[in-house]
């Protein structure tokens, strides 16, 4: 017995989208939106080399084993946890929620209101805001103890989530940095369009 999927049917995206309905995630409550993976590990080089394994995310493990290092991070604060007889946990956040989607539409409407309502009626500190590709797949796959985040499906075919086109004033980071549109990787050439035919081609 072979799936629609497993015959190159229909296409991955629709393969997670079905995956994401059958979950009983829905675009209707942030709070179980359709979840997508990180599929890039390179957002830095100018080209995309697909013949390189480390081009590409490792499917076979969370975001909080995408490293040895953070992998080791984590089993060693879950021991220490048992020590203390607490609730034990690999990771104390979320791959998905409310904030991490909204976050990620901030430049659109309603999003913007949505993640306005969600900080007490602003914007976050620049610095925490979702500005750049390459730092927030460094903070998620690497950096950041407190992220695991995965994306979400407007990353493969909205490229109008990427740009501040209702010129929003997001704040200016401690490096000097204005928020504007969001950073994209060198291989997409500033250009939200390019980024997500490319991100959705490496997809399939």
């Amino acid at each position: 017995l072979s799936f629609p999927w497993q015959k190159r049917e229909i296409s991955n995206f629709d393969y997670l989208m079905y995956l994401n309905t059958l979950a009983g995630r829905s675009y209707n409550d942030y709070m179980q939106y359709p979840v997508f993976p990180w599929v890039l590990a390179d957002y830095h080089s100018k080209i995309l080399n697909l013949t390189s394994p480390h081009t590409f995310r490792d499917l076979s493990k969370p975001m909080g084993a995408q490293t040895v290092e953070r992998k080791c991070k984590f089993i060693q604060r879950y021991k220490e946890v048992e020590k203390k007889l607490s609730a034990q946990c690999h990771y104390c956040t979320h791959y998905s929620s409310a904030i991490i989607v909204a976050s990620y539409l901030v430049r659109m409407e309603p999003y913007t209101q949505t993640f306005c309502s969600l900080q007490g009626g602003s914007f976050d500190v620049a610095d925490r805001m979702f500005h750049s590709v390459k730092s927030t797949w460094e903070s998620a796959s690497r950096d950041n103890m407190s992220d695991v985040r995965e994306l979400i499906p407007e990353f493969f075919y909205l490229p109008e989530f990427l740009t501040n086109a209702n010129h929003f004033e997001l704040g200016c980071m401690q490096d000097g940095t204005v928020l504007g549109d969001v950073q994209l990787p060198p291989w997409a050439d500033g250009d939200p369009h390019k980024f997500i035919l490319l991100h959705r081609q490496v997809s399939e």
